[in-house]
């Protein structure tokens, strides 16, 4: 992402420059990044609430131009005119299965009589009537923030094993959501859909478009997000599980979906402590790896001016 502004620049050289993994993988990522044009650049760096401290300005910018505060808002991620660049075909797989991990614990808060036990046994149960007041939940969120997921075929031998919701936290590059305290309890739901679901709901949005590779402002300053050269197809999550490959599962952003009842394919739970990944090893192997399957040997070697875009 190729900044004009000094003071970014100057934020961005002090991420870089960090002994802190995390903030230095977060600049790393602004330094790389090839699909924010020049358009959604300007758009960026112009956002009436931008901060000089680059994480700042991008977080300020996810919250008003591609979250948004109300529903109907069209996040700037699927607006052609910024993004270009980064935006897919309208007929990205219309067919594949689609799943996205959701951590429920603070949606489920709100309501008293959705304790996690009773959303397990009404799951079991085929109990329709509680599995809609859970999908509705997700109703209340304000804003139209774009989802990250991954297509189920691409962990399907991951949700066979015993140990598949660690397993598929870490495929999926969502290292945030290990509890790392001791007796730390997360509660998940894996939510299935297909792409023909993302259009049919895009379509009265007047949204064609409703896949994007995501880019750095969508990770909400992830040092688990992993920027794709500009032209590839997909993006690819992080793999923190040892021994896999570090590209393996293609990561898709997409329209937020309102869920259905039959979205939901399975609960789970994780009680900490769990322990924390490395995250310098698994970007090292992850940019050996996308630099093999994309064959741009000189990716992540530096930053990028774009083309106009």
């Amino acid at each position: 992402m190729f900044l004009t502004r000094s003071d970014l620049l100057t934020s961005l050289a002090e991420l870089e420059g960090s002994t802190e993994p995390e903030e230095k993988a977060v600049g790393e990522n602004f330094a790389i990044e090839e699909n924010v044009g020049d358009a959604r650049r300007d758009d960026f760096q112009g956002f009436p609430a931008s901060s000089s401290d680059l994480r700042e300005a991008a977080d300020a910018y996810f919250r008003g131009s591609v979250q948004g505060n109300a529903r109907g808002h069209t996040p700037s991620t699927f607006k052609p005119a910024f993004n270009e660049t980064a935006l897919l075909p309208s007929t990205v797989e219309p067919n594949q299965k689609i799943i996205r991990l959701e951590r429920i614990d603070l949606l489920i808060s709100g309501d008293p009589d959705l304790s996690f036990d009773r959303l397990v046994e009404a799951h079991r149960d085929h109990d329709d009537d509680t599995l809609t007041a859970f999908t509705n939940l997700f109703l209340t969120f304000s804003g139209e923030r774009p989802a990250f997921a991954a297509f189920k075929a691409e962990v399907e031998d991951d949700l066979k094993q015993a140990d598949w919701l660690r397993r598929l936290i870490l495929r999926m590059g969502l290292y945030h959501h290990l509890p790392i305290g001791d007796g730390e309890q997360c509660h998940f739901a894996v939510m299935e859909y297909s792409g023909v679901e993302v259009f049919s709901q895009a379509s009265p949005k007047s949204i064609n478009r409703p896949f994007a590779l995501a880019t750095v402002l969508e990770c909400r300053n992830n040092p688990a997000f992993f920027p794709v050269p500009r032209g590839t197809p997909n993006g690819f999550a992080v793999d923190f599980l040892a021994g896999t490959p570090a590209a393996g599962v293609r990561e898709v952003l997409h329209i937020r979906l309102d869920y259905g009842k039959q979205h939901v394919l399975r609960f789970g739970e994780l009680t900490g402590p769990a322990a924390k990944p490395d995250l310098v090893g698994a970007r090292e192997r992850h940019l050996a790896a996308l630099r093999s399957t994309t064959g741009r040997d000189d990716f992540g070697a530096g930053p990028t001016a774009g083309d106009g875009a």
